[in-house]
């Protein structure tokens, strides 16, 4: 268990963000040399909190002889999977006015197949179109995630919002164009309005609501959708604060525990997106045009004394 949760944390800790070409003229080539600077930066302090993690989960786990190691893509298997996460050129012109509003992007999900697990690599046919570590996104971050720590993420052609120790509120906002879309939108009035809790009980209570599925002024809201090409939809990220302290990690420190201190590691925010899904690939993959509408501190929870720390929701174990 430790070695498969390491090997998410290193991912989600390893993972940059490739931004979509949005053309070849000279300032656009100066914005993407930036990027990806910022992204060599990005990806140094975030190998940086890792090393340091990892010395904490060595102590907490020092009759594990190896650790799981950093899944690693170089080469040609890199180069793939950065010229598949590429975007169409008609795309980035169609909607080159709207990727000029802040906190807005163009990207490309690709399903995640089963094809890699803690100790297994699967190599049959439907795995030859296995695009790896792009099938959750964080819009907090604009970077491509992992299970654990993502804001969506694309499975068993579902789109879903459930990391740790967060609660993700997605619904459709049917066939209308992204650039339309204000927060006065009617579906979005429930998501700016929604009050998150503050207690295990009532967060796990609310996680399955939301799991099963809400409904309120005619739209539904859930943790999970099937995507459809040319339709719009909208996003509440509430990535949760831990209030508690949490005691140094030693021989003694559960797997949960482990879990608390990697937030530590991770950007916790409430977030409102929307965004649009515009076509899909022969891989699959889709493409997604999106943009942030608010940002807010993200509320806490705080375990009573005595109560177990675990995450809330009903079905991560």
């Amino acid at each position: 268990m430790r070695g498969r949760v390491f090997l998410a944390i290193i991912v989600f800790l390893g993972v940059c963000n490739v931004a979509g070409q949005v053309g070849p003229s000279p300032a656009d080539l100066a914005r993407e040399e930036q990027q990806r600077r910022r992204n060599e930066l990005d990806v140094q302090r975030r190998m940086s909190d890792l090393h340091l993690l990892e010395q904490q989960l060595r102590i907490a786990n020092r009759k594990a002889r190896v650790l799981a190691p950093e899944p690693t893509l170089l080469g040609e298997a890199k180069a793939r999977v950065l010229r598949l996460r590429r975007v169409s050129s008609d795309d980035a012109s169609r909607y080159s006015e709207f990727l000029k509003l802040p906190n807005s992007g163009l990207i490309k999900l690709f399903p995640d197949l089963g094809c890699i697990s803690k100790n297994v690599i699967r190599v049959s046919a439907d795995c030859e179109r296995f695009v790896p570590l792009s099938s959750a996104f964080k819009f907090r971050t604009n970077s491509y995630a992992d299970n654990i720590y993502h804001d969506v993420k694309f499975a068993n052609d579902e789109l879903s919002s459930d990391s740790f120790f967060s609660q993700g509120i997605l619904t459709s906002l049917g066939d209308e164009p992204i650039e339309n879309i204000t927060g006065q939108h009617p579906a979005l009035k429930f998501l700016t309005e929604y009050q998150p809790v503050v207690n295990v009980k009532d967060a796990a209570s609310q996680a399955r609501n939301f799991h099963t599925g809400v409904s309120s002024g005619g739209y539904l809201y859930s943790d999970r959708l099937r995507p459809t090409e040319q339709h719009t939809y909208a996003l509440r990220f509430i990535g949760y604060r831990l209030e508690n302290g949490l005691p140094p990690i030693s021989d003694e420190t559960s797997m949960d525990e482990m879990m608390f201190h990697s937030l530590a590691y991770d950007k916790r925010v409430d977030l409102l997106i929307i965004f649009r899904v515009l076509s899909r690939d022969e891989y699959q993959g889709i493409t997604l045009v999106w943009r942030e509408l608010q940002r807010i501190d993200p509320p806490k929870i705080k375990f009573a004394k005595n109560q177990q720390l675990k995450d809330f929701r009903p079905e991560r174990k």
